[in-house]
């Protein structure tokens, strides 16, 4: 009884630091996207990528989401997303699992391209990777899942918003969702400790590891895919990292894995935040898999033209990193 309330403690703490830190960021986005509301800009500020977000069939004001998901975090954008559902039509289950995978590939890029460059990795390559890949991605879903009438049903977004008349009434609705948030997040916290105690992550190693072998990547840096999938990109680049300064990883094995780990990381954790605001989790889990498979393919299919400009950068220690991502 006394080792689980140490667990449950442990999270809760682990939930709260990461909470507080990503608050500082989301609160002044929040209070943005309001001041834009009000003043009736914001289908001016979603005008850039809004061709972007028609491509993939979804409403322009979505692009603030998406915009503040790259440059914060996958919890900003909910936030921000659940501030403009008032604003914007019945959206599909379709139409959330193609943002859901928007998101899932590319988000906080400011720190994950920047924990990629310290694996070695040429940061541009891996910024226009997981750019391209997730529009692209967004784009053949969106394809797939309208030409055969798949997931058009309206979409369940739990956190959801409602209009509101006062500034009063907004930030009551606001606070009500931040605590959402926090609770979700100590929620995470405690399924990444489920997964290490039931060894989750040993089961998807068993199923991954003999088709990333057929990809060429060494049993080596199979290991490394596989925690990255499950436990996320800090605790697989760590790992990749310490393997390439004791020089027990080649140049290839590096850029694969760190592609692949940015195009696909917390497949559990992350997939699971997306259904909350309507996403399939099964086209945002398997199809976000599949695309990743077949693009770590081709990347290792054209490595001898790609790692003169894509496998060569920074080697240095990620310590910086580590405080900053889960």
């Amino acid at each position: 009884m006394n080792t689980l309330l140490a667990h449950l403690t442990e999270c809760w703490h682990d939930g709260h630091n990461v909470a507080l830190g990503i608050f500082r960021f989301l609160i002044p986005i929040v209070i943005l996207v309001k001041l834009l509301e009000e003043s009736g800009l914001i289908p001016y500020v979603s005008m850039p990528l809004g061709p972007v977000m028609e491509l993939v069939g979804l409403p322009p004001e979505l692009s603030l989401a998406w915009v503040s998901c790259i440059l914060v975090s996958i919890y900003s954008g909910l936030m921000v997303l659940v501030s403009l559902v008032p604003q914007l039509p019945d959206l599909t289950v379709a139409q959330m699992t193609v943002f859901g995978v928007l998101v899932l590939i590319a988000h906080s890029l400011i720190l994950e391209v920047r924990i990629a460059g310290q694996c070695g990795v040429f940061m541009p390559f891996q910024l226009l990777l997981r750019l391209v890949s997730s529009i692209l991605a967004a784009f053949l879903l969106h394809l797939a899942l309208d030409g055969f009438d798949l997931l058009q049903n309206p979409a369940t977004i739990l956190l959801s918003a409602k209009a509101t008349s006062s500034w009063g009434a907004w930030l009551v609705q606001q606070a009500k969702t931040l605590a959402e948030i926090y609770v979700i997040i100590c929620a995470v916290m405690l399924l990444q400790r489920f997964l290490d105690v039931f060894r989750i992550s040993d089961l998807m190693g068993r199923i991954l590891g003999p088709v990333l072998r057929l990809l060429g990547i060494s049993p080596k840096a199979v290991s490394i895919v596989v925690i990255g999938f499950t436990m996320g990109l800090l605790y697989g680049s760590g790992i990749l990292i310490k393997n390439a300064q004791q020089g027990t990883l080649s140049r290839q094995d590096a850029l694969c894995a760190i592609s692949l780990l940015g195009l696909s990381h917390s497949l559990i954790e992350d997939t699971l935040l997306l259904t909350l605001v309507g996403g399939s989790l099964w086209g945002l889990l398997g199809f976000r898999l599949v695309f990743t498979l077949a693009a770590g393919a081709l990347i290792n299919a054209f490595y001898p033209a790609l790692r003169r400009f894509a496998g060569s950068g920074r080697e240095d220690s990620h310590e910086d990193s580590v405080d900053q991502c889960r």
